[in-house]
């Protein structure tokens, strides 16, 4: 049985994926209409709000 804690059960968001400029995915998010209803939802697409859009345009994971 996997200690708590451990590897085996530590979650995958655990640490989340930053993108090239340093920023978290939440940075980057956008509204974007759901087709097909009044319905709304994030995508993780957008320029940064923090560096804006001259530095960086689109969310990019990995490192630098």
């Amino acid at each position: 049985m996997a200690t708590r804690g451990g590897p085996e059960t530590a979650s995958p968001l655990a640490r989340p994926v930053r993108c090239r400029c340093g920023h978290l995915p939440t940075h980057h998010m956008v509204v974007a209409g759901v087709p097909g209803g009044a319905s709304y939802r994030l995508d993780p697409a957008g320029p940064c709000a923090i560096c804006g859009e001259a530095t960086c345009r689109k969310y990019a994971p990995g490192a630098p």
